[in-house]
């Protein structure tokens, strides 16, 4: 596959659109404002919040990895993890917070080829791809953590669905990313749009995909801002 094109796909020309990616601060030039001061307090009680996660490594197979499939994942004691799967699983280990992985009815692709073209078609179309479940019991939440790797510059597709189906309303919404460079993407801005009536906070947490090694440390720094 020509390099342009995985650039394309995992946004590898290191896009930061203005005002998010700017250290995801508020315009006050602190990372919360507002109604976010309450979304953290709700944020760092774990008992009451869930992390949310969309994920697809490309194999399962920590040996003999092509490049698509080692940009996918993160390797954890021999096992094999997704880069976003990753950052969940630490972010509910520190708050003690349950998890939720969002999956479709229909299996998506492994091949990075179809993948990528299969992500840029649901895109142009508007998709809303099926998904597996939905949370039963999000009423019993009062702060939500939303991760998804950027595709396309972009949530992908199934995140879109997860967001309609769901009444986020009154909760508070934390955004997470992993990308190859083009950090949130504008998709912050777009998940608040679509969760009107909840808090969406501004500081969402975003890591490159070449730096997942660093991840746990990041992670904890990042929460530990929250307090």
């Amino acid at each position: 596959m020509p390099d342009t094109s995985r650039r394309k796909f995992f946004a590898l020309t290191g896009l930061a659109l203005a005002g998010v990616a700017a250290a995801g601060c508020s315009s006050s030039g602190m990372p919360w404002s507002g109604g976010e001061d309450v979304a953290l307090d709700r944020a760092v009680d774990g008992a009451r919040t869930l992390v949310a996660y969309f994920s697809l490594p490309l194999t399962d197979d920590p040996n003999g990895m092509n490049e698509d499939e080692a940009n996918s994942t993160h390797v954890v004691d021999g096992q094999v993890l997704g880069n976003t799967q990753f950052v969940a699983q630490l972010i509910q280990a520190r708050l003690g917070a349950d998890i939720f992985r969002i999956e479709t009815v229909e299996p998506l692709p492994l091949d990075f080829g179809v993948l990528e073209q299969q992500a840029l078609r649901e895109q142009e179309s508007g998709a809303r791809p099926e998904l597996k479940a939905l949370i039963p019991n999000l009423a019993d939440y009062d702060a939500v953590f939303i991760g998804y790797p950027i595709y396309w510059y972009d949530m992908p597709m199934p995140v879109y669905t997860f967001l309609e189906k769901h009444d986020f309303g009154g909760k508070a919404v934390i955004p997470f990313t992993t990308h190859g460079g083009s950090r949130l993407s504008g998709t912050v801005e777009i998940i608040a749009d679509k969760l009107a009536n909840s808090t969406v906070v501004s500081d969402a947490f975003t890591i490159s995909r070449d730096d997942m090694n660093d991840a746990e440390s990041e992670v904890r720094s990042w929460l530990a801002g929250m307090v």
